[in-house]
């Protein structure tokens, strides 16, 4: 992998907790600041891909609430666990 050197502004004492938490993970600095911003940047993927998730669910549940003519929010949860219930369904079967 190729790197790039950059030069970024932190306090003090952000940096004093990063040294600490870096010699107490025998990495350099460097290295911990890099894990840390990957670890950052796959949380972030990983919470678009459940936003992505939830857009796509929630539009299978206002589709199953039309078509069963639900009216009420009772209705409305039953359609949601319907729906949750078959996409696990499928999952399961993958």
């Amino acid at each position: 992998m190729s790197t790039q050197t950059i030069n970024i502004s932190l306090p003090k004492e952000l940096v004093q907790m990063v040294d600490s938490a870096a010699k107490s993970e025998f990495a350099s600095r460097s290295d911990y600041i890099r894990q840390a911003l990957v670890g950052k940047l796959r949380a972030d993927r990983a919470q678009a891909d459940d936003w992505d998730l939830l857009e796509a669910l929630s539009e299978e549940i206002a589709q199953s609430a039309e078509r069963e003519n639900y009216k009420t929010d009772d209705d409305f949860v039953r359609a949601a666990k319907e729906v949750r219930a078959e996409v696990l369904d499928k999952s399961i079967r993958k």
